[in-house]
């Protein structure tokens, strides 16, 4: 999997439990958190509204997690093998790209969707 340029990750803790929790960060915008616990990992994204609306609309990608992020600002995902991480991966990137494409004002190119 190729790098993101520019996501640095900060380490937060949780209120409660004092847990650490590694948060990534693209141009000072939270793209998710993980939560590791024992064998289990949980990753939950998080989507503003300019990246949650260009999300919803973007239709390369699927529609159940287009759908998930239409419902509220952030979706959970728990990551138990590499088949999990594919489709949260693909959040991250939309996310990522949309964050970029504000920051250098540069358009996205218009592609044709194949069927």
């Amino acid at each position: 999997m190729r790098q993101l340029r520019g996501v640095t990750m900060k380490v937060q803790y949780e209120k409660e439990s004092r847990e650490p929790t590694p948060a990534f960060y693209y141009e000072n915008r939270l793209l998710f958190h993980v939560h590791a616990r024992g064998e289990e990992i949980n990753a939950t994204f998080h989507a503003d509204q300019r990246a949650r609306n260009r999300i919803v609309e973007d239709q390369s990608l699927d529609w159940r997690l287009r759908d998930r992020v239409n419902k509220r600002t952030w979706a959970a995902f728990t990551l138990r093998n590499l088949k999990d991480l594919a489709p949260f991966m693909d959040l991250v990137k939309a996310k990522y790209e949309h964050i970029n494409q504000e920051a250098t004002g540069k358009q996205p190119e218009l592609r044709p969707i194949a069927f």
